[in-house]
C-alpha cells in the first residue's frame, strides 16, 4: 500500500503563504487593538472561537469514528487527525484573549451601571466566574484536548512507518481505539465548559442549558463541511479525495445532514425554553440578536444553516456527486462563520450591527497560522492512513446500500 499512496508533496509555499497572511493579520488586529480595545479583542474571540471549534470538532468526530470502530471513514480519516494535532497552536493564540479579559468579560470588573440586581446575581457567580479559577479551566481544557489529539495522531504516523502489517499495527489501532473511547466524554465535557467559558460568559446574566450543544454541533457541522470541500479539491494523484467513491460521499453527506438537523433542534429548543420561560436575564440574549440589524443574520442563519441545507443534502444525486456536495459544504463553512459572528458580537452590540475591520483581520490572521499548522504537520506524509488494518474495506465501500 506505501508503494501505490505517495506522500504529500508541495507544502513549502503554501505553508510559508499561510504564515506571511496569518501574520500580517495579527499585526493589524494588535494595531487595531491600540485604536479600540473592546472591538479588537471581540472580533478576536470570534476568530479564535471559530477555528478552535473546527479542530475540536475534528477530535470529537475522530474520536467518535474510533469508538463507533466505523470503517468506512478511514480514507478522511487523516484530515481529521491533522485538524486535531493542531489544538497545541491555540495554547499560543489563547494569550490575546488572557490578556483582553477585562474588555472581553464584564463579570471582571463589574461596573455599577449594571444596576444592583445585576451586580447581586454576579456575586453569586463570583465561585466560579473569577480569573484563577478561568485560567485553571483553561489548562485543564487545553491539556486535554492537546494529549489527546496528539496522540492519536502520533500513533496514526507511527502506524504508517511501519514496513508491513504486523502485530504493532494492530496494538496501534487498539491504543487508538481505547484513547478515543475513553476520552471521548471528557473532551466533549471540556468543549462545553468552554464554550461556556469563553463565549456564554461574554454576558454573564444569562444561561442556558442547551448552549453548549448548540456549539458542540456546530463545530461538527464545520468540520465535516472542511472534509467535504476538501475532499472534493484533492482529486489529485495519492489525494485522499481521489480514492474515495460516491458511496464515501454519500455517508459524509447523511452524516452532515444528521448534524445539521441536531444543530437546528439545539437552536429551536433553546429558542422555545426561553420563550416558554421569559426571564428576564435569559430575554436579553435574544431581544440582542432577534431585532435590529441582527435579526437578518438570524433569519439568513435558519434559512441558509438548516432550510436549504436540509432540502439539498436529502437528495441523493447531491450527496453523491463531489463538486455538488462541495458547494454545500462550502455554504455550511460560511454559515459557519456566520453564526460564531453572531454568538459572539452582538454582546459588545446589543442594539446595532456595527462590522469592525478588526474581526476581518483577525479571522484571517488566525486563520493563516491555522492552514500553515495543517501543512507543516502534513508534509512529507502520507494522505491517508495507509497501515491501518482497516484501510482496504474503507476504500471497497459498497455502492448500493
Amino acid at each position: 500500500m506505501t508503494t501505490v499512496l505517495p506522500r504529500f508533496e508541495g507544502s513549502g509555499r503554501p505553508m510559508a503563504a499561510s504564515l506571511v497572511v496569518g501574520g500580517l493579520g495579527l499585526a493589524a488586529t494588535l494595531v487595531g487593538g491600540f485604536a479600540d480595545a473592546r472591538e479588537a479583542s471581540h472580533g478576536y474571540l470570534f476568530a479564535f472561537a471559530f477555528w478552535l471549534s473546527l479542530c475540536l470538532g475534528a477530535l470529537v468526530l475522530l474520536s467518535a469514528f474510533h469508538t463507533a470502530r466505523a470503517r468506512w471513514p478511514t480514507v478522511l480519516r487523516r484530515q481529521l487527525e491533522v485538524m486535531a494535532a493542531c489544538c497545541p497552536l491555540f495554547i499560543l493564540l489563547f494569550i490575546p484573549v488572557a490578556l483582553t479579559t477585562r474588555h472581553l468579560f464584564p463579570w471582571v470588573d463589574p461596573s455599577p451601571v449594571l444596576g444592583e440586581h445585576a451586580l447581586h446575581l454576579l456575586e453569586h457567580k463570583r465561585p466560579y466566574l473569577n480569573l484563577p479559577w478561568f485560567f485553571v479551566r483553561a489548562v485543564v481544557y487545553f491539556g486535554v484536548w492537546c494529549s489527546v489529539g496528539l496522540l492519536l495522531y502520533r500513533w496514526s504516523v507511527r502506524q504508517d512507518a511501519e514496513p508491513e502489517s504486523n502485530e504493532r499495527v494492530v496494538r496501534m489501532t487498539l491504543w487508538q481505539r481505547r484513547l478515543a473511547a475513553g476520552s471521548l466524554p471528557v473532551v466533549v465535557l471540556c468543549l462545553s465548559f468552554a464554550s461556556l467559558d469563553w463565549m456564554m460568559s461574554l454576558e454573564p446574566l444569562w444561561q442556558s442549558t442547551v448552549y453548549a450543544l448548540y456549539v458542540g454541533c456546530g463545530a461538527v457541522v464545520g468540520v465535516m463541511a472542511v472534509v467535504g470541500l476538501l475532499a472534493a479539491l484533492g482529486q489529485g494523484s495519492g489525494q485522499f479525495g481521489a480514492l474515495m467513491s460516491p458511496a464515501h460521499f454519500r455517508r459524509l453527506g447523511t452524516l452532515l445532514l444528521g448534524f445539521v438537523c441536531l444543530w437546528a433542534y439545539c437552536a429551536f429548543s433553546q429558542l422555545l425554553l426561553m420563550w416558554i420561560a421569559t426571564l428576564p436575564e435569559e430575554v436579553m440574549w435574544y431581544q440582542a440578536r432577534l431585532h435590529g440589524a441582527w435579526q437578518w443574520l438570524a433569519a439568513l442563519l435558519a434559512l441558509g444553516h438548516f432550510a436549504v441545507p436540509f432540502l439539498l443534502l436529502l437528495l441523493r444525486t447531491i450527496k453523491e456527486h463531489r463538486r455538488r456536495l462541495a458547494a454545500v459544504c462550502a455554504w455550511l463553512l460560511l454559515m459557519r462563520v456566520v453564526d460564531m459572528y453572531w454568538l459572539v458580537l452582538p454582546a459588545l452590540h446589543p442594539r446595532q450591527w456595527y462590522p469592525h475591520w478588526t474581526s476581518l483581520t483577525a479571522f484571517v490572521g488566525v486563520g493563516g497560522l491555522c492552514v500553515a499548522a495543517c501543512l507543516w504537520l502534513q508534509r512529507g506524509g502520507y494522505t491517508v492512513p495507509v497501515r491501518d488494518p482497516f484501510l482496504l474495506h474503507s476504500l471497497r465501500v459498497p455502492s448500493h446500500e
